[in-house]
């Protein structure tokens, strides 16, 4: 079994747990009685033509066991905010990458930039859970979901007003999301097997990208250079995790990412 597919056969148990923890129509419960205003990244990227950082907090993944194991989520997302992030994607799989519930609800505490909740979602429990910790977004993964499975979670969270990113690593994965109304298409150039990337997999499949979404380029961005790159073909938005996550200076290096003067 490779490390996705453990990862999700982990995340299915963990799910199963939960429920007999919480259960569905308690959950439901608690995402309808959420309090949180919606921060839209659609409406962001609408109103700005500038490219569109998503500023990561993971502390570490199975490729990387270590990349900041003591960072303090709320420290991060206000380093971020200032930095002139437009959202941030936090970590909620606790085993693999080291994340909790608890961190996106600190970081929904302390700042109103959209977050994404970035984990391994296959079940509509987790878009609830999404809802009632505060997230404005969710990662669908077209790798581990059948095309059926992942227009319904896509519709389910829409309706949860949850706005929705769909990741592809290739054509092949590219043909789950099919016409299924995505609001950001996201190219992850990280193979999700092997770990590695390949910056040019971002730009060899951008031909076939459906026009209604908004493309996010994930992974592998290192600098400047690698926004400008991406964005010349036609990328809004971009993930940039473990870059931030080892930088010095994220708030300034958000801020370089975009283009802004020195």
């Amino acid at each position: 079994m490779d490390i996705l597919s453990q990862i999700v056969a982990d995340t299915v148990e963990t799910i199963k747990k939960r429920k007999q923890t919480l259960s569905l129509n308690d959950l439901q419960a608690r995402a309808g009685a959420s309090s949180h205003p919606h921060h839209s990244l659609k409406a962001k990227v609408a109103a700005d033509p500038k490219p569109h950082i998503i500023a990561e907090f993971k502390r570490k993944s199975p490729s990387r066991p270590n990349i900041n194991m003591n960072a303090d989520p709320v420290a991060v997302a206000q380093t971020y905010e200032a930095g002139g992030a437009s959202a941030m994607s936090v970590l909620t799989e606790p085993d693999y990458f080291a994340g909790a519930p608890e961190d996106l609800q600190a970081v929904r505490r302390a700042v109103a930039m959209p977050l994404l909740r970035k984990d391994f979602v296959v079940d509509p429990y987790q878009l609830f859970e999404a809802k009632a910790w505060g997230a404005d977004l969710v990662l669908l993964i077209a790798r581990i979901l059948e095309p059926a499975q992942l227009a319904e979670l896509n519709a389910a969270a829409q309706e949860l007003g949850l706005e929705t990113l769909c990741e592809v690593h290739n054509r092949e994965e590219l043909a789950v999301v099919g016409t299924t109304p995505v609001d950001f298409l996201g190219v992850n150039c990280r193979d999700l097997k092997k770990f590695s990337t390949n910056l040019d997999q971002l730009i060899d499949i951008v031909d076939d990208l459906p026009d209604h979404a908004v493309w996010v380029a994930e992974s592998g961005i290192g600098g400047r250079e690698d926004v400008a790159r991406l964005e010349a073909v036609g990328y809004r938005a971009f993930l940039v995790g473990e870059h931030l996550m080892r930088n010095t200076d994220p708030g300034a290096e958000i801020g370089n990412l975009r283009g802004n003067p020195a």
